[in-house]
């Protein structure tokens, strides 16, 4: 006997009719995030921080107005078909929804209990990373995460909407200027400006969060046709990476490529696609110092540790290493090769461990070194900049780092646990007439808006339970999206994304040409997460 299949009530009628039109509004915020936002620009580099902001609140705010609106409409009519109260379902909440919904709740009583709350409504000047921007981060995770993304539109948008910057980014590194971005700009500016993003660390944060989902879609793409541009993608990203000037970015890279590498080790494919990458980095470095020796008078001056890359016979040794390794990969046996990955893997292991344990050695030795203990010791002292920790340290981040230490000790319990607002570190800092004198003595008139370090930053405006929340979220969201990657690789670019994030902000801030893409990257993750739970992709 055939059932007969039960047909549909008119409340799940209309519920469904309004799905479509959620997926088109995530695919529309997706498209002006990730393709629009990088290559929208204002008057040039006047004011372009506040372009990128408006252009990111106004497509936030609809985005979030329009899911607010169907979604509520969808729990309403889903409660009238089951007759019940408002509910919410424990399953359907991850272990990252309890921690980015956590961090929330401490950002909100962290605004509450905040001494400056007119500043941190919106936060600082130019930053606006007050408890607005971080009520739409949440929201954007939430109501993304809970929709079916399209992962082709989210890659499509992404490569476009990056390639280009980065691509711009180079050119103008050789004063190449097809949009007129450096008309009126000396020398100076120049170094300090490019491409679309503006200021060279809001830049170099953009590329760390975004530019490792090229390198993860090199290992998973097969077909030829698609490798050909994937393979110019990332020279592309790489060669960005080794003139945007700034040394977090190298940090972050740094983090990536040893993902990168513990991920490889799971079989011989993967191990070969990892060396033709650092063929590929390694022989951009090596062409982009070979272009700004051709083209000397062109070339824009950059910082040491970046002509180091480009320019240095370290940089040709590691060509002609990972191209010797490529070659013995291909020659080895199957089993030789399985016990390479085996040493590897747990060579790459015990190296991260060291990392965790050196640290706190090497934080006392530069402690030792700036205290003249060294010296009273042992009769040595360095006057490394990395070694020597003073208010000039690391671009004038000694002092901000100094200052919002000194802060937190002496900060009241409550506003310990959670802080003195969201993007109010520059309001608290200041109310001290020490604090100023210190400040102008160093940056003259330049405000110092935030510690230069997102978690000493967030230990401030957030106090040590916010931090924490960050920190799990953070956490949560690598290992994962890692342990993901198993199953379906493409988890290990936002694995990547996120620890690329986390590594370049040691030394950078929360901003709008980064943190909204963490966000979108987290949502992404999740969202792919519950579609291959229930089947759905």
């Amino acid at each position: 006997m055939k059932l007969k299949k039960k047909q549909k009530s008119k409340n799940q009628i209309i519920a469904e009719s309004f799905t479509p039109i959620e997926q088109f509004t995530s695919t529309a915020y997706l498209f002006m995030m990730l393709l629009v936002f990088p290559l929208y620009v204002k008057n040039q580099y006047q004011g372009i921080g506040d372009a990128k902001y408006q252009l990111f609140f106004v497509s936030t705010l609809m985005f979030l107005g329009i899911s607010v609106f169907i979604h509520g409409i969808k729990k309403i009519l889903e409660q009238k078909e089951e007759n019940k109260v408002f509910t919410i379902k424990k399953e359907n909440f991850s272990v990252l929804d309890l921690c980015v919904f956590s961090y929330g709740l401490l950002v909100l009583f962290s605004f509450i209990f905040s001494d400056y709350k007119d500043y941190a409504l919106k936060g600082a000047t130019g930053w606006e990373m007050g408890l607005i921007s971080q009520m739409m981060f949440i929201g954007i995770y939430f109501f993304l995460s809970r929709q079916r993304v399209q992962p082709m539109y989210l890659l499509t948008f992404h490569l476009i909407g990056s390639f280009f910057t980065f691509l711009l980014g180079i050119l103008h590194r050789f004063q190449i200027d097809p949009l007129g971005m450096y008309e009126g700009l000396n020398l100076t500016q120049m170094t300090e400006f490019l491409s679309t993003i503006g200021q060279a660390t809001w830049y170099s944060s953009y590329i760390c969060t975004v530019f490792p989902i090229g390198l993860v879609l090199f290992f998973v793409v097969k077909e030829r046709k698609w490798r050909i541009p994937l393979f110019i993608y990332n020279g592309v990203s790489f060669g960005i990476v080794v003139t945007q000037n700034s040394d977090s970015a190298f940090i972050a890279l740094a983090g990536i490529l040893v993902l990168l590498a513990l991920f490889s080790c799971k079989k011989r494919e993967y191990w070969m696609i990892f060396w033709e990458i650092m063929m590929l980095m390694w022989g951009t470095f090596v062409g982009i110092g070979l272009l700004q020796r051709i083209f000397v008078n062109k070339a824009i001056p950059l910082d040491a540790i970046s002509l180091f890359f480009s320019q240095s016979i370290f940089s040709m040794a590691m060509l002609a290493v990972s191209i010797l390794c490529y070659l013995l990969s291909r020659k080895i046996s199957e089993s030789q090769m399985q016990t390479v990955l085996k040493i590897t893997r747990l060579v790459i292991k015990a190296g991260m461990v060291s990392v965790v344990f050196l640290l706190p050695v090497i934080i006392l030795f530069v402690y030792w070194n700036t205290t003249g203990r060294l010296m009273e010791w042992f009769g040595f002292q360095s006057s490394n900049n990395y070694l020597f920790f003073d208010m000039n340290w690391g671009n004038k981040r000694g002092v901000s780092w100094m200052l919002a230490w000194q802060e937190f000790v002496n900060m009241p319990i409550l506003q310990k646990l959670f802080g003195v607002g969201p993007d109010a570190f520059s309001a608290h800092l200041y109310r001290l007439q020490e604090n100023q004198e210190k400040l102008m003595a160093l940056h003259g008139n330049l405000r110092l808006t935030n510690a230069h370090n997102e978690y000493l930053n967030s230990l401030i405006c957030y106090g040590v339970l916010g931090l924490a929340a960050w920190i799990f979220i953070l956490g949560k969201g690598i290992t994962g999206c890692f342990r993901k990657a198993e199953e379906n690789p493409v988890f290990l670019g936002f694995a990547l994304c996120i620890i690329g994030y986390a590594g370049h902000n040691v030394f950078c801030y929360q901003q709008v040409c980064c943190t909204p893409f963490l966000f979108i990257v987290l949502a992404v993750g999740e969202s792919l997460t519950k579609q291959i739970k229930s089947h759905t992709i």
